[in-house]
């Protein structure tokens, strides 16, 4: 199961111009305003080629700017910094909506009067955090990219937004695609799991990318790893009474986190973590299986709050050769944090050489001013 929380956005602001970083903010809809909930995410890695290197902000279409108020005791366990590795997030889709509810769809199409859908297009992010999965899907979403950023004049009363321009969807409606030619007619296909109710065109075409996408030996080896490590997450978020607890329970993470420094030991990071001596060499993986297992690792580490903020000169290969040869090995870990809000920062620029060189030369270049 995974976090779904699209129909409650209303607004969203996403930066992916870092290497293999996509940090930002999403509003949740509240009462009234004011009190909305603010999710602040710093993610590791990118998003899909449609929105990698651009900051760009989304808010629902007109029509859909009422939707249902976020419920935040349901969701009383999510974390409000949210951290962990990127999945899909893409603004190049098409979703195919109903002008009603389900129910009045399948009760107007059993009389044969089924009301007409429409394409809209589908924003989709989808994250691997300290919750499991999360996911937000928006049809008809309103994309905009930054093509200015504010400028901030500490004299000046008007607030500076920047330039924002409506970001295309590139991609052709499935209807108007010409690249996948039908085999045969096509049917509605209505689906109802745990996530709720869904409704898909389909057609029998070769190489129908839903199919390829239902069929685990089919996907890519990122998306299995990241399927298996959710679904390990997701089953002990949901079964485990003691992290129910720790996520129950509000703690001043401030307090514990001094106390954790002056009175507790810390641990490797490998001994809070599954069976790490089972990842393999960098030198025995390809770039695909690299990033599997390094996002793979990065769910366990956002699960005992733990995130990569990676620099400009690291590649996903050198993130994994750090995390799996040094940063598990050292003792910089505290058990009794686990389940806490509280997130500790790992940082590449720490072990890289070419940082620690720029460093260096800039403080060469300021080190005999006046000041």
């Amino acid at each position: 199961m995974a976090f779904r929380l699209g129909e409650y956005v209303v607004y969203g602001e996403l930066f992916n111009k870092s290497n293999y970083s996509t940090h930002g903010y999403i509003v949740l809809r509240g009462e009234k305003e004011g009190e909305e909930t603010v999710l602040h995410m710093e993610l590791t890695g990118n998003c899909a080629k449609d929105l990698r290197g651009r900051h760009f902000r989304f808010m629902p279409s007109e029509d859909e700017r009422n939707g249902p108020v976020y419920p935040a005791a349901q969701y009383s366990g999510l974390q409000l910094g949210q951290i962990g590795p990127t999945g899909d997030m893409t603004a190049q889709g098409w979703v195919k909506v109903m002008p009603c509810s389900v129910e009045e769809f399948m009760r107007r199409a059993e009389l044969g009067e089924a009301p007409p859908t429409a394409w809209k297009r589908k924003l989709y992010l989808e994250w691997y955090s300290q919750n499991g999965r999360v996911v937000i899907e928006m049809p008809g979403a309103i994309v905009e990219e930054c093509v200015r950023e504010p400028e901030h004049a500490p004299d000046s009363e008007e607030e500076d937004e920047g330039d924002w321009v409506p970001l295309p969807n590139l991609a052709l409606p499935p209807d108007l695609d010409q690249a996948a030619p039908s085999a045969g007619p096509g049917i509605t296909m209505f689906t109802n799991d745990e996530d709720g109710m869904h409704i898909r065109e389909w057609s029998p075409q070769e190489n129908n990318r839903e199919e390829e996408e239902g069929d685990p030996s089919e996907r890519s080896p990122l998306q299995q790893h990241l399927d298996a490590e959710s679904a390990a997450i997701d089953r002990m978020l949901h079964q485990s009474p003691e992290n129910e607890e720790a996520y129950a329970d509000v703690i001043p993470e401030m307090e514990l986190m001094d106390e954790c420094m002056e009175h507790r030991e810390a641990q490797p990071l490998f001994l809070l973590l599954e069976d790490t001596s089972k990842l393999p060499p960098d030198g025995e993986l390809d770039d695909a299986r690299i990033e599997a297992e390094l996002k793979g690792l990065l769910v366990q580490l956002a699960m005992v709050g733990v995130a990569l903020d990676v620099c400009e000169h690291f590649t996903p290969r050198d993130c994994y050769r750090l995390l799996r040869d040094k940063v598990l090995l050292e003792p910089n870990a505290y058990p009794e944090l686990v389940g806490t809000g509280w997130v500790q920062h790992v940082s590449t620029w720490e072990y890289c050489k070419e940082c620690e060189e720029e460093m260096d030369r800039k403080y060469g270049e300021t080190k005999d001013l006046p000041f």
